[in-house]
């Protein structure tokens, strides 16, 4: 053990010696030799005098100061007008329409076309409703007699029976009549005419009245159309609902029974070619109101012709 630890430090005071005696040495020996001034003149003229190694870089031309020469590239030109340039910013304004910064230079681009229309909306609505309901000269509650009323077309079914087919409406079946009496919420009494009827076409039996046309309160259509299209037709029921029509995009958002009013979004690219850029055009569309009846104008009497009269004489 102390042998090894002789080593050690004989390596150490060796090595302590050395690092003393460097600044000592001849010049030369570890670092290079600095040249006086004879030398650096010999150095330098050598430098001078040397051939040039490796590839030489190629020759490039300068740039033309003369006119009407272009060394600095324009900047390409595209559809929407986004022409950077390089010390030049784009003057931008926003374009309600598309919702979005647009380059002033580009043209104002026309929202196309909503494309539907809304026909109607609210509760659905029976076909047919009692009109009244008359004994037979028998007086007998099986031959009483029913007229029906199709509230779609205004035409009218007359003399139909409990059980007995109908000519004019063969799915239409007659079950069972009541008179029902009650009071309003105002407290007013009435009486009204109850009828069952099975509708094997509608696929259901309800009751109707002679009051007003029986709503199924529980659903809500809305019966859309185009007028690009008159033979297109679609009915939806409630708000998410949703659908695609001449590549666009709708959504119901709103629906408003007591206005008769429906929101949709419209969501279309308005550069098919460009499939990134969508835009969302929302409107809310109203049932138009009804068409007043033409009155035919009054025949005006002409006032009638003076009598032609004999000159005296």
């Amino acid at each position: 053990m102390n042998s090894r630890k002789d080593i050690i430090l004989v390596i150490l005071g060796a090595l302590l010696l050395v690092a003393g005696a460097t600044p000592f040495l001849k010049p030369g020996l570890i670092a290079p030799v600095v040249p006086d001034d004879d030398g650096k003149s010999a150095v330098i003229k050598q430098l001078k005098d040397a051939v040039p190694q490796g590839q030489a870089y190629p020759a490039s031309p300068r740039a033309s100061l003369e006119d009407n020469v272009k060394d600095w590239l324009s900047p390409e030109e595209n559809d929407d007008n986004w022409d950077y340039d390089l010390f030049t910013t784009i003057d931008v304004v926003w374009d309600p329409a598309l919702k979005d910064y647009v380059p002033r230079s580009r043209k104002a681009e026309e929202m196309p076309p909503f494309g539907i229309s809304l026909v109607s909306s609210g509760h659905p609505t029976y076909t047919f409703m009692l009109v009244q309901s008359t004994l037979g000269p028998g007086k007998k509650e099986e031959d009483r007699l029913f007229t029906l009323k199709n509230v779609k077309t205004k035409q009218y079914i007359d003399d139909c029976k409990l059980n007995k087919p109908i000519p004019e409406a063969p799915y239409l079946t007659l079950k069972a009549y009541k008179v029902v009496k009650g009071k309003d919420a105002d407290g007013i009494p009435f009486i009204r005419n109850v009828l069952t009827v099975d509708d094997r076409q509608f696929g259901q039996v309800v009751d109707i009245d002679d009051e007003k046309p029986m709503e199924f309160t529980a659903r809500v259509d809305i019966i859309l159309s185009s007028a690009s299209d008159p033979a297109w037709s679609l009915t939806l029921h409630t708000v998410g609902d949703k659908f695609t029509y001449n590549g666009a995009h709708y959504v119901v958002k709103g629906i408003d029974l007591p206005n008769k009013t429906v929101t949709f979004d419209k969501s279309f690219a308005p550069n098919p070619k460009k499939l990134k850029k969508v835009v969302t055009d929302t409107q809310t569309l109203a049932v138009p109101a009804p068409t007043p009846p033409v009155s035919k104008p009054k025949a005006v009497t002409p006032p009638p012709a003076p009598k032609a009269t004999t000159p005296k004489k």
